[in-house]
């Protein structure tokens, strides 16, 4: 007869108090407002951020017409930086957001839809398409 050992309750992973602190985006992990947790990819919110921030450059510029400084000093980067997002803008380089670079899923809709490309059918074997002719099948029998 095979005996288990007791242990003690707060061994098992079922059983553990999490401490949910959030991060800076959100007090809370499961309130976070993110698609993803910035913790699962970490250059995911730097990257938004950058993104972000690129754009409200290029609308400044567009439709207040600020000078090269005046952005830098209101969104607190180098000339050099405004520089360069205007110039990417304008020879249409500049990076595309995450979202449209690579679909991306949340956990929760995994319920409803698939990650993965539906598979191709196979090729029908049985019965033979009409207008082609096959041997028929010897059976050796002994």
């Amino acid at each position: 007869m095979t005996t288990i050992r007791l242990v003690r309750a707060d061994t098992l992973p079922e059983n553990i108090n999490y401490r949910d602190d959030g991060c800076e985006v959100s007090y809370s992990c499961l309130v976070c407002p993110l698609p993803i947790c910035k913790f699962d990819d970490p250059g995911w919110l730097q990257r938004e951020s950058r993104q972000s921030r690129d754009e409200a450059m290029i609308t400044a510029r567009r439709f207040e017409s600020l000078s090269v400084s005046q952005i830098a000093e209101r969104f607190e980067v180098s000339t050099r930086t405004v520089h360069r997002v205007l110039k990417q803008e304008r020879e249409g380089t500049r990076q595309l957001p995450d979202s449209e670079q690579r679909p991306m899923l949340s956990v929760l809709t995994l319920r409803t839809q698939s990650a993965f490309k539906s598979p191709q059918p196979l090729p029908r074997i049985w019965p033979p398409a009409e207008g082609i002719e096959r041997e028929p099948m010897l059976v050796k029998t002994a």
